[in-house]
């Protein structure tokens, strides 16, 4: 039974290929030339898109650990991971340098939306 019934379905598969002919499809050079422009402009806009949401999230863990800075009331500092080792830094200081990391991101954000918009 099972012989006949893989013979009959390999029998339609020809039958099937005899009525649908192979054709080469040639592309003009032209339409070729914009269809690799697109490739290219997409793959373009995948990367900036995924640069844009890793900056998001990065400007997003600077702000959260701003707002943790100020909600902490420590004498000693802040105690900041350098290497392997903690060592006390003024709150100030800290504040002022993820001030400064949120400022450089967000910059470089504004940039490559502003680039994703003209693709």
């Amino acid at each position: 039974f099972w012989r006949k019934a893989v013979g009959v379905v390999a029998l339609l598969r020809r039958w099937a290929m005899t009525d649908v002919e192979q054709k080469d499809i040639e592309v003009e050079k032209e339409d070729q030339q914009r269809i690799n422009q697109f490739s290219r402009l997409n793959l373009k806009y995948d990367d900036l898109d995924e640069e844009i949401t890793k900056l998001k999230k990065d400007v997003q863990t600077y702000k959260d650990a701003t707002e943790e800075i100020e909600g902490c009331m420590e004498d000693e500092g802040i105690m900041v991971k350098v290497g392997e080792a903690y060592t006390p830094v003024d709150e100030d200081t800290v504040t002022e340098k993820l001030g400064k990391m949120i400022e450089q991101s967000e910059a470089l954000l504004s940039e490559k939306t502003e680039e994703i918009e003209t693709l």
